[in-house]
């Protein structure tokens, strides 16, 4: 590990502290040692340096994801994917084609998929059980949508978790049924996908979780991405081997990225096995971290399981579903807040998000804590008093900008325009002073930064449209989309010390970018490309080159 010389760019620092324009940065072994004027930046060099003019591209800190689903992704690749479908019919051809072209049964027998929306279907229906029968009847299916928050399975599937008519809806789940005789119609919501899923056969040998985070790292290097906050703990059967996996590969010098983990632990009993471990947040090092306790506490919009106040515009016959009561959700976050953990809770309807919100109060006033830096995962549908209570108590908002190229699209037929005044509101959250934090949630969407950042900055789908933007009053600046996919996903992790800045003393984490971000049209963010990935002070990815290992 030697030195590296940055310079004839544009350098964004993050560093506000830092008025003057920085012309050089050097950095030394695995810490940024210089940034500032390029003559002075010769004293920190040698013969042994390493010169990269950057020819007036941009210089950033590297890209911090504030939640995903790294394992998930790598097991994606493995699905069928789902994605562009827009018919049940094009489902059905993309199940023949997939079982023509099956090669690594990393599910055995199972057939798993995932990325399809309803929305985008010509019959304008969800599909059912008797859909996938006509293609796969021998073998157990489950295919999820694309929000994760709704399945849809085959009579197989249904027959190997034992559910029938006779089954009773799990807590915090719905089973579809056919109105008249009642029968299950093959979609599963929230906790009831768990009848399923759990039957699934992931892998659990440590040497194929191992390769599947490596591959799916580098394909984040690729965009930029050198540090992952990833909630993987219900991805496969066992969080011990998931932790074992990140360590192997830290002590194996094999991580070129920083992972802090989201530890989904959903009930009392998993979170107190876990709290047995002895684990707190912050716990690691600047490699593997552990990070908040992960809760899901309600549904998505697409498939009108997040919990609203209000009934749903185009279904009144329901508001949602609140995962857990008001008693089981403050009991869990009472136990893992009194035992050291951070909190971060998925809430997407403003029904859920009042209730996460009552329930940081209500501990944070019983047990004062210094910076508990609380989050809400997602922060979709709220209300002027819900802002105002995020700002009081400190919230943070792990926002998904990449989300509105798919739900502007639904989103206002799903609560009508009055509420939507108070939705996806992120410059309303920055103008009160909310912390916004940037993130993918891959792979429900694509894990590339710029995508996320160009979506925050035009609010407009990847093809351009709506003109002007959609709700374009909540239109995010340059240099505050910037902020929130490096140094304000620092801040959630308690890390801001050490990286999301181009500062003298932090990592040496960087990203170059193909072309100067501030001199091109908005609408080009999009198609800017990574130029060059640096992690520790090490190139791991050039784009001419590749991703080094």
């Amino acid at each position: 590990m030697g030195s590296l010389l940055f310079y004839n760019g544009n350098i964004l620092t993050m560093n506000e502290k830092c008025n003057d324009e920085i012309e050089a940065v050097v950095v030394k072994e695995d810490k940024i040692i210089y940034t500032g004027n390029y003559k002075e930046s010769l004293k920190y060099t040698n013969h042994d340096t390493l010169n990269i003019d950057l020819k007036g591209r941009t210089l950033l800190p590297g890209f911090n994801d504030s939640h995903m689903h790294l394992i998930s992704y790598g097991l994606s690749k493995y699905k069928v994917k789902l994605n562009e479908v827009n018919s049940i019919k094009e489902l059905q051809e993309k199940l023949l084609e997939h079982m023509k072209n099956e090669e690594v049964k990393i599910f055995k027998d199972w057939v798993v998929g995932s990325g399809w929306n309803h929305e985008n279907f010509i019959e304008k229906r969800l599909p059912t059980k008797e859909d996938l029968d006509k293609v796969i009847s021998d073998r157990p299916m489950f295919l999820s949508r694309a929000c994760y928050h709704m399945c849809v399975v085959n009579s197989k599937a249904l027959e190997l978790a034992g559910i029938s008519k006779d089954t009773k809806d799990p807590e915090g789940g719905k089973i579809d049924r056919d109105p008249i005789t009642g029968e299950p119609t093959g979609i599963l919501r929230e906790n009831a996908i768990y009848l399923v899923y759990d039957l699934i056969p992931f892998t659990n040998d440590i040497q194929e979780i191992k390769k599947i985070i490596i591959e799916s790292i580098k394909d984040a290097n690729k965009v930029g991405i050198t540090s992952i906050q990833t909630d993987d703990f219900s991805h496969l059967k066992s969080y011990d081997k998931i932790i074992e996996a990140y360590k192997q590969l830290r002590n194996q010098n094999k991580l070129n990225a920083r992972i802090n983990l989201q530890m989904l632990l959903k009930d009392k009993k998993m979170l107190e096995k876990f709290l047995k471990l002895g684990i707190k947040t912050g716990d690691g090092d600047k490699w593997v971290r552990f990070g908040p306790l992960k809760l899901l506490a309600d549904g998505s919009l697409g498939s009108r399981t997040a919990a609203l106040e209000e009934p749903y515009s185009d279904d009144n016959t329901t508001n949602g579903v609140l995962i857990y009561s008001d008693e089981e959700l403050k009991e869990i976050i009472e136990i893992a807040y009194t035992n050291g953990l951070q909190i971060a809770v998925h809430a997407i309807g403003d029904r859920c998000m009042n209730q996460v919100l009552t329930i940081y109060e209500s501990i944070y006033k019983k047990y004062p804590k210094k910076d508990p830096r609380f989050r809400i995962i997602h922060s979709q549908i709220c209300s002027e008093k819900i802002l105002k209570k995020m700002r009081k108590l400190n919230v943070i908002a792990d926002v998904q900008p990449i989300f509105i190229k798919t739900d502007m699209y639904m989103a206002e037929e799903r609560i009508g325009t009055e509420r939507m005044k108070w939705s996806y509101c992120w410059y309303q959250m920055l103008n009160k002073g909310i912390i916004l934090s940037g993130g993918s949630d891959s792979p429900v969407e694509p894990f590339n930064p710029l995508l996320g950042i160009y979506s925050a900055v035009t609010r407009q789908d990847l093809h351009g449209k709506p003109k002007g933007g959609w709700y374009a009053e909540e239109k995010v600046k340059l240099q505050e989309a910037l902020k929130i996919f490096t140094k304000n996903s620092a801040y959630c992790t308690y890390e801001e010390d050490i990286k999301g800045m181009i500062k003298e003393g932090m990592l040496a984490d960087m990203v170059v970018l193909s072309d100067d971000i501030t001199k091109i049209s908005q609408s080009a963010i999009k198609d800017l490309k990574v130029d060059m990935t640096i992690v520790n002070g090490n190139i791991v990815y050039t784009r001419k080159n590749g991703v080094r290992g």
